[in-house]
């Protein structure tokens, strides 16, 4: 098994993507919620709130940033760019606003077995009334992490 660090993203149907965060979602999902407390687990935020804090980040830091070389500083500016587009397009927002990265322990990076426990139990839920594959996605995916990755989480990485 890799050190490397995973995610799991789910994609949730429209009418759940904001409920599930609320304090009483709606009964119709509690078996997520039920699979989610076996693991330790909970939904930790959806794409889109992690697009825009991107955008707050980078529209704040990035010319202040050092970076080794200009095309990483290039690079970066050219996610600022497609990021801020995608949050622009309707259609795409909307899709990021329904998926979810979870959290296992409160951290949404995780080891590979933890992952695959997660996913082995999400897959009891199929694609039904509650998550939906969606553009690719099946229900409960692990993400590898890649290294490059992880310096564009502001939040979480401040200055990188």
């Amino acid at each position: 098994m890799s050190d490397k660090p995973y995610q799991v993203r789910i994609f949730l149907k429209k009418e759940f993507a904001e409920a599930v965060t609320r304090d009483a979602p709606p009964a119709e999902v509690k078996p997520l919620l039920d699979i989610l407390a076996r693991h330790d687990a909970s939904i930790d935020h959806n794409q889109f709130d992690e697009f825009s804090k991107f955008v707050t980040w980078a529209e704040a830091n990035l010319d202040k940033t050092h970076f080794d070389d200009e095309d990483k500083k290039q690079q970066m500016k050219n996610l600022l760019t497609l990021t801020k587009g995608s949050l622009a397009n309707e259609e795409k927002a909307s899709y990021f606003k329904r998926e979810f990265t979870l959290a296992i322990k409160g951290k949404s990076q995780f080891s590979g077995a933890e992952a695959d426990a997660l996913i082995k139990d999400l897959e009891t839920l199929g694609d039904g009334p509650i998550i939906t594959s969606g553009k690719g996605f099946v229900p409960g995916k692990s993400y590898e992490v890649p290294p490059v990755r992880k310096s564009y989480v502001p939040k979480r990485h401040p200055g990188t």
